[in-house]
């Protein structure tokens, strides 16, 4: 089904260009391949109604934004379906338009334009200037209240937030209640939900503590209905948050505030409209104005101080005063996108391990399967095309050996299709223990006569190196290089008499012995050759002249500068003589006993 899809899509893309197209799906079912060729007025009509079908987003876009037809100044086309004739023709039909503009790319607008908005919102990156960008709802949200005495209304079920409205907000709703209560967010309209949304309700939550704050202030004298006030937020990615709640009590209490007398307010009104009052025609000098006005304020201080000196009463007035209280909030949401609880969360991991123990098997299964069915090609093959296999083998183990591959692989492509990975294992390893010692002996009837001809060599070798040892490295112990030919010699008798079995022996068996074992032999007196040939020349011993006792201090001054002088002639000549042997001759032969 898969190749089929992956072809129709391509047909599909080729008739946007070519009027007919070939279609081609090898082995379709039972290695049956099919080929067929459908021309684009075939297409079309197999399209049937949705063509329509199409027209709708444009519908809906034009009912939401309150446009006609004919206020449109252009129609771009985003979108690889747009490339389709007949689409393209169905929108000019609608839109009354001859051309439509396509100056974007198809594919590439929508992903370039992403990333700039991204980029734009994004604090890590900075553009060379912030672009404006106005990004609204693309769903309108719903509010739905669930509780204890609450009447199923407009107040119980509003809308939340309208579709297309600005993004980021932040907005609040009051309900007038006094005990916990139920909140289920969800979609405006279920029909514009993408194919496969189970529901449109997508959050629900737990408001508890109202009851609580109720019972408490239900005592006081209370000026207006308990109300709860819900929070909530839209991001920039238009995801809707529940952010907090809280319950608002409002009381009315008396309260004691200081009275105002108003005998004070009407004393001191009448003194002050007293002293100023006078006839028309009396007539007084500036000294009598001030002694007037001098007595007119004492009176005035006098009477207040005497009546703050009096009793100072007080009178309730009622105020009112505003509690708020924080609610809890509980999401009680459950299905897919929740966070999970402890338990949850456990029960999920577990069947997470169980599903990658069953991925590891199934890899496991696959890869032992692979290996059973490429041993049994690889080997047949061999049977059936090398010459050597018929030196090592006898008929009937040849033949017994082709029907035992011949059985697993009928096995394999029936039986085997739903089997364990240790089936294909055992299998395989049957197969390997009648398959491995024909193949072993094949391959030692070419390795074994190799890799002896190559210690022969070595052998010979070996004697020109320690007889040059004997010239040019004469320091060398000679315990050591007698445990080299010893070695050396115990290795060629070894090989004399192994290939003498060998020649009795018949090819059909196992061999008498192996070129692994040569190697191995002969590595390990390369090894021993190498220690003994890397030991160093050792350094000549330098002897100091003995010292004279002297006869007073000159003479031992001069007796030990002498001496001392004569040392260090002695140390000289002794350090420029030249090392027994040559150097030349000695560097050779390491170089030609590496190359060995």
């Amino acid at each position: 089904m898969a190749k089929l899809k992956k072809q129709v899509k391509r047909t599909k893309e080729i008739l946007s260009a070519n009027t007919v197209a070939p279609i081609s799906v090898e082995s379709l079912y039972d290695d049956v391949d099919f080929r067929s060729t459908i021309t684009r007025e075939k297409f079309e009509e197999l399209c049937g109604d949705f063509w329509e079908e199409s027209l709708l987003p444009v519908k809906e876009v034009l009912k939401h934004s309150g446009l006609k037809v004919d206020e449109i100044y252009a129609v771009e086309l985003i979108g690889g379906a747009t490339r389709v004739p007949k689409l393209q023709a169905k929108l000019q039909e609608f839109l009354g338009r001859k051309d439509l503009d396509k100056h974007l790319d198809a594919d590439e607008a929508i992903v370039l334009g992403a990333s700039l908005h991204a980029a734009n919102l994004s604090d890590g990156i900075k553009l060379n200037r912030k672009l404006g960008m106005i990004d609204g709802s693309p769903y309108g949200f719903m509010l739905e209240l669930d509780g204890p005495d609450l009447v199923k209304d407009d107040n119980t079920e509003m809308l939340l937030v309208p579709r297309m409205k600005k993004m980021p907000i932040k907005m609040f709703r009051s309900i007038k209640h006094n005990k916990d209560f139920e909140v289920t967010l969800s979609y405006e309209s279920a029909n514009e939900l993408p194919p496969g949304t189970l529901s449109n309700k997508f959050a629900q939550f737990s408001v508890s503590g109202l009851t609580e704050a109720s019972e408490k202030y239900a005592t006081r004298n209370l000026s207006a209905p308990i109300k709860a006030n819900l929070h909530f937020s839209l991001s920039r990615s238009g995801i809707i948050s529940f952010d907090r709640a809280e319950a608002v009590i409002e009381i009315s209490e008396w309260v004691e505030v200081p009275k105002k007398n108003q005998t004070l307010e009407s004393n001191i009104t009448d003194t002050l409209n007293v002293s100023n009052e006078t006839s028309p025609g009396h007539k007084t000098n500036d000294d009598e104005s001030s002694n007037v006005e001098g007595e007119t304020s004492s009176t005035t201080d006098s009477t207040i101080e005497g009546q703050d000196s009096a009793d100072v009463t007080t009178e309730k007035i009622l105020k009112k005063r505003t509690y708020r209280v924080p609610l809890k909030i509980v999401d009680r949401t459950s299905g897919p996108g929740t966070v999970l609880s402890k338990d949850a969360f456990s029960q999920a991991k577990l069947r997470l391990e169980a599903l990658d123990k069953k991925d590891a098997e199934r890899r496991r299964t696959a890869e032992l399967k692979n290996n059973l069915e490429e041993y049994i090609y690889a080997t047949r093959e061999k049977l059936e095309d090398a010459e050597g296999i018929v030196k090592v083998s006898t008929e009937q183990e040849r033949q017994s050996f082709a029907e035992k591959l011949s059985e697993v692989q009928d096995w394999l492509y029936t039986d085997g299709e739903d089997a364990a990975a240790n089936e294909f294992k055992d299998r395989l390893d049957l197969l390997k223990a009648i398959g491995d010692p024909i193949f072993f002996r094949w391959n030692e009837l070419t390795a074994r006569p190799a890799a002896c001809e190559h210690a022969q060599t070595y052998l010979s070798e070996l004697q020109k190196i320690v007889s040059n040892w004997e010239t040019n490295k004469p320091w060398l112990p000679k315990a050591r290089t007698e445990e080299v030919l010893s070695e050396a010699g115990k290795i060629k008798s070894w090989l004399e008499e192994k290939a003498a079995l060998q020649k009795k022996n018949s090819d059909f068996a196992a061999p008498i012995f192996t070129s692994e074992e040569v190697h191995e032999k002969i590595a390990r007196l390369q090894d021993k050759v190498s220690s003994v040939n890397r030991i160093p020349k050792p350094k000549p011993k330098v002897e100091k002249p003995p010292k004279e006792e002297p006869d007073n201090k000159e003479n031992a001054t001069n007796t030990d500068s002498d001496n001392g002088s004569s040392s260090t002639t002695d140390e000289d000549t002794a350090q420029m003589d030249p090392p027994t042997g040559n150097p030349t001759d000695e560097a050779k032969e390491t170089e030609s006993h590496d190359e060995l």
